[in-house]
């Protein structure tokens, strides 16, 4: 789809994954054994075409950008499109007269960006968040939101959980937004919930954003969204698929989990609309004469000895004779000697957990060892 723009919001509002984002956006997460969490959103724009994608950042974005480099896994290392990284501060106040210094939300980001939205000639522009977890066929969102007429078309889910940072939708018989409330369904009323995918035109996008920042407006879904709710039409389009917002550690948690479900797994990782990552060649995981596996998803380089269960192994994973591990999320180059027992735990990057320990969280709060610690 040439005359569709991709931007991406890759930094985060109201997440709080603990000591997992200490050093990294949400977006920048390593998830499912061999992926980031910005892997999903990036694969949707181009299985459906949108070749031309801007990335959101404002800090902590060291680590995404030496995920994406040069953007060639995508498919988006091109001569005449391809992926823009905007961080804060990128543009002169000449160029970018909305908004010069550090954003305070996404209104703010887009703003301060308005240079990159009004050089390029795209007729359409795709919004999403880069903490999303879906195989989402943007293509048909798009095609549903030009034939509709809507000024605005958003991607709704069936509300599961009850989030003070979650945006309700009430949608009538049309599919039509009537209500869009912000940490508050309105006693149930509210039985859809925004996913973070929006979908208008750009000039449309532009206006909106000068009118926000006139006002003093920061937050894209309690000010903007209502603004384009008063002023004309928004449309909901509902995703009934396989769909996570990881805005807390349990939605980390659980949704890596869900991945252990084979049904699950051939919902979000289709050969039609495939997961796009960074290449990495590893040796193939060795399994040692004792080592007893069960239910689990191993990435390439593991050399496993001991015992694991309903556990997400990344790459280059030790697990060592001796060793229990279950319902766990083991990070790349993670460490676990013998005698060492684990539940419901998540282990950043490069974590040693030594000789004889134990620790133990629980599925609604899994304990998280920040990156390089030594236990």
């Amino acid at each position: 789809m040439n005359n569709v723009l991709g931007v991406i919001i890759a930094f985060d509002n109201d997440n709080d994954l603990r000591e997992i984002t200490d050093h990294r956006t949400v977006a920048a997460v390593p998830w499912g054994g061999r992926y980031r969490v910005i892997d999903f959103m990036l694969s949707n724009m181009v299985n459906s075409g949108i070749y031309r994608v801007g990335i959101l950042m404002k800090d902590k974005y060291q680590s995404l950008i030496d995920h994406i480099g040069n953007a060639k896994d995508w498919d988006l290392s091109r001569k005449n499109s391809g992926v823009t990284l905007l961080p804060p501060y990128s543009y002169s106040k000449k160029a970018s007269p909305l908004v010069t210094g550090e954003y305070r939300g996404k209104i703010d980001a887009l703003a301060g960006a308005v240079d990159f939205l009004q050089k390029n000639r795209s007729d359409y522009v795709v919004i999403a968040d880069g903490d999303i977890v879906a195989n989402v066929p943007l293509d048909d969102v798009i095609d549903r939101h030009v034939k509709s007429g809507a000024d605005l078309t958003m991607v709704c889910t069936k509300k599961t959980k009850d989030s003070p940072y979650t945006t309700y939708v009430e949608l009538n018989r049309r599919k039509e937004a009537v209500d869009i409330r912000v940490g508050d369904s309105n006693e149930g009323k509210c039985k859809h919930v925004a996913l973070g995918i929006y979908v208008m035109s750009r000039q449309y996008l532009i206006h909106l954003l000068s009118d926000c920042v006139t006002h003093n407006c920061i937050h894209f879904e309690r000010e903007l969204l209502t603004r384009a709710l008063i002023d004309g039409t928004v449309a909901g389009y509902i995703f009934s698929e396989f769909a996570v917002k990881i805005e807390d550690t349990n939605d980390y948690f659980q949704s890596n989990m869900d991945m252990l479900d084979k049904d699950v797994r051939d919902e979000v990782f289709l050969r039609t609309r495939p997961i796009l990552t960074r290449i990495k060649d590893e040796a193939p995981a060795y399994y040692g004469d004792k080592a007893v596996v069960e239910d689990c998803l191993i990435a390439d380089g593991c050399h496993i000895e001991g015992q694991i269960k309903n556990c997400v192994l990344f790459r280059d994973v030790l697990i060592e004779e001796g060793a229990d591990v279950r319902d766990c999320i083991i990070m790349e180059g993670g460490r676990i000697l013998n005698g060492a027992s684990l539940r419901h735990v998540i282990t950043d990057r490069g974590v040693t957990v030594r000789d004889g320990r134990t620790m133990m969280g629980h599925e609604n709060y899994p304990i998280t060892i920040a990156k390089s610690s030594t236990v």
